[in-house]
């Protein structure tokens, strides 16, 4: 069982709340797990509240997406250990929310010039919520046309490649891992292997912009075969750049992703990044 430091809640695109994932966790006996929503810090009060008492440490996290400067994929960046009330975590929240907003308007309008009849506010209550992302709008034409599944659908419309895509015009790298540094946090760079081709570009930037760490062991569903020698290669170059190493599940729901805990770090490694914290 891995301590998992990339999990989504209903803050987000998550299916359960946060006190649900912590109910999970001890049930499984992880001894500690992370709560990083897309943009969104909305979930952590109740989860650090949640958790006091129990048998379970909780770590406050968000996962912003950075502006990929001329990249064709987006580029997540996981803050751990967040003050998520400091001015610089809020502020930039608000930019991205905007960002967010925009781009989802844009792929509806797009989808709707491409004759699939949604709209902004069938996605919201279909997230029930305000904020939500590629994933609810992937779940409403799952039901309302004939897509094979999820996949079908990024492929062909939501995807980089897909026809109704625009990119999430976001913060940039620098701004990011500053704002996680203020905070008092930690800025890991996650799930490298769906860079591709741009990961190493990618990494070096990173690294030179201040980053601390590298996602290690993730779930990588998309590439089967390959997943573990990938999950070796990003621990070479987290070991190589003296990156701290952190992993998880990307977890959002069990008909997407592994269940939480089967991918993350060990006890060790969430040790070391605890030491990383104090230095």
């Amino acid at each position: 069982m891995k301590i998992d430091l990339h999990v989504h809640s209903t803050a987000s695109d998550g299916k359960f709340s946060p006190k649900e994932l912590i109910d999970q966790a001890i049930s499984i006996k992880m001894k500690a797990i992370a709560i990083t929503d897309h943009d969104s810090i909305d979930g952590l009060k109740e989860a650090i509240d949640y958790s006091k008492g129990r048998k379970i440490e909780f770590v406050p996290g968000v996962e912003f997406s950075a502006n990929p400067r001329g990249l064709a994929k987006e580029i997540h960046i996981v803050g751990l250990f967040i003050d998520y009330s400091h001015e610089a975590i809020t502020k930039l929240l608000v930019r991205q929310e905007e960002s967010r907003v925009n781009t989802c308007k844009k792929m509806i309008e797009k989808l709707n010039e491409l004759g699939y009849k949604i709209t902004y506010e069938e996605a919201k209550n279909e997230a029930k919520r305000e904020k939500f992302g590629k994933p609810i709008i992937a779940s409403i034409l799952l039901k309302k046309y004939n897509f094979k599944d999820r996949k079908q659908v990024f492929d062909e419309l939501l995807g980089t490649n897909g026809k109704a895509f625009f990119m999430y015009e976001s913060s940039s790298m620098k701004e990011i891992i500053n704002a996680i540094h203020i905070s008092g946090g930690i800025a890991i760079l996650a799930h490298p292997a769906y860079l591709l081709q741009n990961a190493d570009i990618v990494i070096d930037k990173f690294v030179n912009l201040r980053g601390d760490g590298l996602e290690v062991d993730c779930a990588y569903n998309s590439f089967e075969e390959e997943a573990p020698s990938l999950r070796k290669k990003f621990k070479k170059i987290a070991k190589e750049k003296s990156l701290i190493v952190s992993g998880g599940t990307d977890f959002h729901n069990l008909e997407i992703s592994p269940n939480i805990g089967s991918f993350g770090v060990t006890e060790k490694e969430f040790q070391k990044i605890k030491v990383f914290l104090k230095k």
